[in-house]
């Protein structure tokens, strides 16, 4: 186990980002997302969006957290630290097969 890897799992920046991508994961599931909808929404909840913003910025800032501290790290080295974690959520949050919901109106036909 590298340094950084000790570091994070002990931190409370860890367990923050990956409660909030859990709770987006139930947001998913309570729109109805399939796998392949989270590549192009087919809905963007206000929730999903604030979730959306708050683990992107949790995320930099446990980075940088790491950074601070004294660890050489790069953002890549996080993700794939973070990646089998989180795929444990999806795990415990699988989304629908083929997902239900359908695109909305885009306001541009006839």
């Amino acid at each position: 186990m590298k340094p950084f890897e000790k570091f994070l799992n002990d931190t409370l920046g860890t367990k923050e980002l990956l409660e909030t991508y859990l709770e987006l994961r139930q947001e998913f599931q309570r729109l109805g997302f399939s796998e392949n909808d989270l590549e192009k929404p087919p809905t963007y909840s206000s929730r999903m969006m604030e979730l959306f913003h708050k683990f992107g910025d949790t995320q930099k800032a446990l980075f940088n957290q790491v950074k601070d501290y004294g660890f050489d790290i790069t953002f890549n080295e996080l993700v794939n630290y973070m990646k089998p974690l989180m795929e444990k959520i999806n795990d415990l949050t699988p989304l629908s097969k083929n997902g239900y919901n359908k695109r909305g109106d885009n306001w541009d036909e006839d």
